[in-house]
């Protein structure tokens, strides 16, 4: 070890001799002088869990373990409302197509399947929004879903004249 140290000293490279020196450097910064740290430190998960629950009152965010119980269920009730949400927006979509439908008399239940046969892709979100800021473009667009709904199942259609006529537009040609 003697030799190696020597050789070094030579090339006028900086060599740490004593502990003290060593205790200098910062620890996980070089795998020459400290083991690199493979994970993070063990304090991480109180402290993620703290920065979770900031924003509670009390021993709900101050005592570990009650802590862990108020975030878990924050975390449920975050995703139960989350589905809730989407239902809810699901919901509002579909009142607001049947209520326009319901005046242009079409009953929109296979609206979107009809709308899909003749190639016209629209959501849920894209038919409400349509029903709302553009009611010529959606009078069209239910005149369109209308034939292809009392259309035979030999020309594409779905066959049901019972889900009303639909607004009085002409369509030339098939769909």
């Amino acid at each position: 070890k003697l030799i190696l140290l020597d050789s070094l000293l030579q090339e006028n490279i900086m060599v740490f001799t004593t502990v003290p020196l060593m205790v200098r450097i910062a620890k996980h910064t070089n795998q020459f002088f400290g083991n690199p740290q493979v994970g993070p430190d063990r304090f991480w998960k109180t402290r993620a869990l703290k920065m979770m629950t900031a924003h509670f009152y009390g021993r709900s965010r101050n005592c570990y373990r009650i802590a862990q119980r108020y975030n878990l269920k924050a975390l449920q009730q975050a995703m139960h409302n989350r589905q809730v949400k989407k239902a809810d927006a699901r919901d509002l979509w579909t009142c607001r197509v049947e209520g326009v439908g319901n005046t242009l008399n079409y009953n929109t239940w296979h609206m979107r399947e009809s709308l899909a046969r003749t190639g016209v892709v629209l959501d849920r979100h894209m038919l409400s929004n349509l029903a709302l800021t553009e009611p010529r473009t959606f009078r069209a667009v239910t005149a369109i879903a209308a034939t292809k709904t009392s259309q035979g199942l030999e020309e594409g259609g779905l066959g049901l004249h019972n889900m009303g006529p639909g607004p009085e537009i002409d369509i030339v040609g098939k769909l």
